[in-house]
């Protein structure tokens, strides 16, 4: 092939590849979307991310009010009882109520406690009490009151506001038929408004404070064994136990007494003196029989 054919060759393949090359620009040019396009076509949507489980929306703040019974068997039940309330004590919680039962021949004695202690702190406490002695039983139950709550905090906060608005015609009311009005409305709505402040409070105080109750039951019928006394010394304290014990016993006998003797006091005091009354009377007749039988004096 001769120079002037290969040129040729060459020329055309070149016209061909940038024929080819405008014809694909033009082809994309068509096909793309041009700006006001862009701006016209409404945004995809964006999908949501797919990268775990989906999330749990936190749990709402519950208000629940916790109570414990407890039945424990022990040697003694008053310094089980003490132990406990030190232990509530302790807790920063408080004794509501203890009641102590010596018992008898016919039964065993018994200790009943009433405590209460930081709703936070209630298994501590629970933990502390069942090593005091041999647990029978232990109840604990958990109510929900948040629905409660919200009430109170619902109705207290409208109250609130009825009663700002009351407070606000009154300082602004010229008529006094208005005023008396608006004062009744304010007192009923007031009275109300404490009641149920009082109500809140005493239910944060169920919230805040669980209440335990303890009843400790001894292990002996009718309580602890008597005290045994052994050897010299032990049979003076015996004698002194039992001269105070009876020193205490005469003591409370005087006391019983007293006012039977006041009474019999007041009643001899009375025969006293109507039997020195009648034994006036003869001397008086007496006296004046006499007097009867002597003649006159003749001056």
């Amino acid at each position: 092939m001769t120079p002037r054919w290969l040129s040729v060759l060459v020329l055309g393949l070149a016209a061909i590849v940038a024929l080819t090359g405008c014809a694909g620009q033009g082809a994309l040019r068509g096909t793309a979307p041009d700006a006001a396009d862009m701006a016209e076509a409404p945004a995809a949507p964006v999908l949501p991310e797919k990268s775990g489980p989906a999330s749990v929306a936190p749990e709402a703040h519950r208000d629940v009010v916790k109570t414990a019974t407890m039945r424990v068997t022990v040697t003694d039940t008053t310094d089980a009882a003490d132990r406990a309330a030190d232990i509530a004590t302790e807790a920063d919680g408080r004794v509501d109520n203890r009641t102590d039962d010596a018992g008898s021949g016919a039964g065993r004695a018994q200790s009943t406690v009433t405590l209460r202690v930081p709703a936070d702190r209630l298994d501590d406490v629970l933990e502390e009490l069942e090593t005091l002695g041999f647990v029978q039983n232990l109840d604990t139950r958990v109510e929900d009151v948040t629905a409660q709550r919200v009430d109170l905090d619902a109705r207290i906060t409208a109250l609130q506001t009825s009663v700002e608005r009351l407070l606000s015609i009154m300082r602004d009311a010229r008529d006094p038929e208005a005023l008396i009005s608006a004062e009744d409305a304010l007192s009923e709505r007031q009275a109300e408004l404490d009641s149920l402040r009082a109500q809140r409070t005493a239910l944060g105080d169920r919230i805040a404070y669980s209440t335990v109750a303890v009843t400790f039951t001894a292990e002996q019928v009718g309580g602890p064994a008597p005290q045994r006394y052994e050897g010299f010394f032990g049979q003076v304290k015996r004698g002194w136990d039992n001269l105070t014990e009876a020193a205490g016993d005469l003591f409370l006998l005087f006391g019983y007494l007293l006012p039977w003797l006041a009474a019999l006091a007041v009643v001899a005091a009375v025969g006293v003196g109507l039997v020195q009354a009648l034994r006036r009377i003869p001397r008086l007749s007496n006296n004046s029989r006499s007097a009867s039988d002597k003649p006159p004096q003749i001056p």
